[in-house]
């Protein structure tokens, strides 16, 4: 069978709802992490000098400043928070979860020498093609930037790191020109809060907030607790003018020593001020963070009376450019013995994403990590009767989002959670797609089911699996109605859960199919008018010991990406960023006479800033001069896609 002719470029990017494109929001956007990669990090071939290069162009606190910055505007706009984390230079993409991976940040920051036409490069969030890659930002360091166009270019690659798409409007910082747009325009929030919801009161609050000594939270305390490992709390500033008072009760027969540490370091980038007051409101102590990339700060109050309150006033240095986020805060009661954490820092526990489980299993964290097992439901969630509501967070399209962090305790328990879909009005919601991934340090990998509000199992396409991540997506989904989702794994540990429901499903484009024997490939031209990262997954069937090969050359006859699946799998890989030109892309049969089928789908998975639009040394290729943004491929091809696959 001769192969079918496949074409890219048939529709616009910015009218998809797809993970390799954009409008796919993280997993849990609470607790995300960033980290600058160390120079000399592999990213497909290429070596990343992000350090090196910006160095010579700004000072370094200048340059990172300048990139948290950017994180921090999209941050405080929405229910999203940054942690600033160390990076292990491993390679870009390495296997890996594609949230939560200790090794370096979900998003991760690096440089590379790229063609003229980009600025810089972007990936989305996405659980099927791009593994850990998903959220990288890449700057081209082959460009001189100034603070101020470094800012602008970070605002739109960072936008792209949270799923957000191109927009056509000029005032955009997601307009994919560079213009110099350096505030986020309403279009942005409105897109932006979308995926992510409004920034809010945190549990914590209360629904009268603890802005005042008579409305502080209370720390919780678990029924078990002698005072041998700190106790924990957390909480989070939602706006610049936000305070939060928090209380907490000596220990009665105590009256040593006690050590209060507020923590932002690699949870939000927010610079903390902490005060501390007496029973009397009588204050006691204050002390500032001075980081700006997050601080960990602490106070102590040398002598504590047995029994008595204190309450902690907590808000952003009055200097801090940062003043919204999320912390930690830790009660140590020093003249107690403390137990060791188990191989846990305290700083990692302040860190992790543990503010969703009770006191109790915080102080297994100090305890016993490896054996710890959050919010156990002692068989009581084993049913669809019993299934756990979760209160959806609402966008403004009404596509609600629900999150849970749970466990299972042995190799036959469940746990079901029951979810109610949008308004038709709002936004039809026809796609459910749900997300089970491991939640250290004691994890487990489950598998997530969908039913309906009877227990009637539905189709699921799988997504994602391995690494620890698991994702499904259901079609058909109706509006304003309960689903149920069954998760169990087969063995003991914990999870996280995150669900959502879409207004499209997912859809990778077939780029290529047919079949191929040997002495009988398909060719095919692609061509790239400006620098794109591409993510493929290749299908093969065919008799035993068969296999397919994908192999794209550059003009020059160079192999830039390979890939190859065995009869009866279905593989992925990513390509190095390819520049604008004219590619040849070979499929091969190996290993057998009789013809393979293939299959080559994917997508790219990241999009181009480009340069000023007066540039013209800079610009894209294949420019279409009857229609200004779009592209005329040398085949005589229209389009408005920057990319095109033709058959030979």
């Amino acid at each position: 069978m001769k192969p079918q002719k496949k074409r890219l470029g048939i529709e616009l990017l910015e009218g998809r709802d797809v993970p390799a494109s954009f409008g796919v929001a993280w997993t849990d956007s609470r607790h995300l992490t960033l980290s600058f990669v160390p120079d000399g990090t592999n990213a497909y071939g290429e070596v990343s000098d992000l350090t090196t290069k910006l160095d010579a162009m700004m000072p370094r606190n200048v340059w990172r400043s300048t990139i948290l910055r950017a994180a921090q505007a999209w941050a405080q706009g929405a229910n999203i928070n940054f942690g600033l984390v160390g990076d292990g230079g491993q390679d870009f993409g390495v296997a890996g979860a594609n949230q939560g991976d200790g090794r370096f940040g979900d998003i991760r920051v690096g440089g590379l020498a790229m063609a003229g036409d980009a600025l810089g490069e972007g990936v989305p969030p996405d659980p099927v093609l791009s593994g850990t890659l998903s959220g990288d930002v890449f700057f081209n360091t082959s460009h001189t930037f100034t603070s101020k166009e470094l800012y602008s270019v970070a605002l739109h690659e960072i936008g792209h790191a949270l799923g957000m798409a191109p927009s056509v409007k000029r005032n955009s910082v997601m307009f994919n020109q560079f213009r110099g747009n350096n505030h986020l325009s309403g279009g942005d929030l409105v897109a932006l809060r979308s995926l992510y919801g409004y920034r809010g009161p945190d549990a914590a609050e209360g629904p009268r907030g603890n802005g005042a000594f008579t409305r502080a939270t209370p720390v919780e305390v678990p029924s078990s607790f002698k005072g041998k490992t700190p106790l924990i709390t957390y909480g989070e500033l939602y706006s610049r003018t936000d305070v939060d008072y928090i209380a907490f009760k000596n220990l009665v027969g105590y009256a040593g020593q006690v050590t209060l540490r507020v923590q932002t370091a690699g949870v939000s980038l927010m610079t903390p001020r902490l005060k501390v007051y007496d029973a009397q409101h009588k204050l006691v102590g204050e002390v500032l963070g001075t980081n700006p990339e997050g601080d960990s700060i602490q106070f102590t109050i040398p002598q504590t009376v047995d029994g008595a309150t204190y309450f902690l006033r907590i808000d952003a240095a009055p200097k801090a450019v940062a003043r919204i986020g999320r912390y930690g805060v830790a009660i140590t009661f020093d003249g107690i013995k403390q137990d060791d954490s188990g191989g846990l820092t305290l700083a990692q526990i302040l860190a992790g994403p543990y503010d969703a489980i009770k006191s109790s299993d915080l102080l297994d964290l100090f305890e016993h990590p490896d054996l710890a097992l959050y919010n156990q439901d002692d068989g009581s969630d084993d049913h669809g009767g019993g299934a756990d509501d979760l209160p959806g967070r609402t966008g403004p399209l009404a596509l609600a989002r629900f999150t849970a962090t749970g466990s299972l305790t042995n190799a036959t328990d469940v746990d079901f959670y029951r979810i109610r879909s949008g308004q038709a009005s709002s936004g039809l919601a026809v796609t459910l797609v749900a997300t089970v991934r491991t939640l250290g340090p004691n994890g487990v990998a489950p598998i997530v089911e969908v039913q309906d509000q009877n227990g009637n199992v539905l189709p699921i396409e799988i997504l994602a699996n391995g690494n620890g991540t698991y994702t499904v997506q259901a079609k058909g989904i109706q509006p304003e109605t309960e689903y149920l989702l069954k998760v169990s794994g087969g063995s003991t540990g914990n999870y996280a859960l995150d669900a959502a429901f879409r207004g499209q499903p997912v859809v990778l484009q077939t780029f290529a199919s047919g079949s191929v024997s040997s002495g009988q490939p398909a060719s095919y031209k692609l061509y790239v008018a400006r620098t794109q990262l591409f993510g493929f997954t290749l299908a093969a069937t065919g008799p035993a010991g068969a296999a397919v090969n994908v192999t794209i050359k550059d003009s020059q006859g160079v192999s830039v990406f390979t890939l190859t699946a065995l009869a009866g799998q279905t593989i992925s890989g990513l390509s190095a960023f390819l520049a604008p030109g004219e590619y040849t892309v070979a499929v091969t049969s190996v290993g057998a006479a009789d013809p393979v089928t293939f299959a080559l789908k994917g997508d790219v998975v990241s999009d181009p800033m480009g340069p000023r639009p007066d540039n013209t040394k800079l610009a894209p290729l294949y420019p279409d001069p009857n229609n200004p943004g779009g592209y005329l491929y040398p085949n005589g091809t229209p389009t408005l896609i920057p990319f095109l696959w033709v058959l030979l």
